[in-house]
């Protein structure tokens, strides 16, 4: 089993990690999401 003091460092290390890939996930979700939005603006202005 892990010590405290060991704990005190890597606690805080996982949760900006995890952090991190949750903001990854996110951002893509909402990047792809504004490309559709970009994509179908941009294939109406083209009829």
């Amino acid at each position: 089993m892990a010590d405290k003091y060991s704990m005190i460092s890597f606690v805080p290390s996982m949760a900006i990690v995890t952090a991190m890939v949750v903001g990854t996930f996110v951002a893509v979700y909402y990047l792809r999401k504004c490309m559709a939005k970009d994509a179908a603006k941009a294939a109406q202005r083209a009829e």
